[in-house]
């Protein structure tokens, strides 16, 4: 089992999704590996479509504001993600990503048949 990164269920297979991370820049220069669900690669999927207009680059954003699944402090997009829950079967919160990682969610979506097999 594994569990996915930013909402935290826990299902037999996440869809890698590569992130480069500010403080394992040294050990690791081509970046890391994530694991997103389905429903979190669908959601970042979504937004990047939405934002693939704006421009590409990072600026700073609050010190406090950093990407959920990098870490980097730099401007940030919402994604809605289902967060499973004992109260309610899921909640609904918003967690927030780089354009680079939002890129990564992107050609990971590309290959998201491949990780979870295709659905008819």
């Amino acid at each position: 089992m594994a569990d996915c990164d930013l909402c935290g269920v826990s299902i037999p297979t996440v869809c890698p999704v590569k992130v480069f991370e500010p403080r394992f820049e040294h050990s690791y220069p081509e970046g890391i590996w994530k694991g997103l669900c389905e429903k979190c690669l669908d959601s970042a999927k979504g937004t990047f479509d939405e934002k693939s207009d704006e421009e590409g680059k990072c600026v700073p954003g609050n010190k406090f504001d950093k990407c959920d699944l990098c870490g980097t402090t730099c401007q940030l997009y919402d994604i809605d993600v289902f967060v499973p829950s004992f109260k309610n079967v899921y909640d609904e919160e918003v967690k927030h990503l780089c354009r680079r990682c939002l890129e990564g969610c992107n050609k990971a979506y590309d290959r998201k048949d491949e990780c979870f097999g295709e659905h008819h």
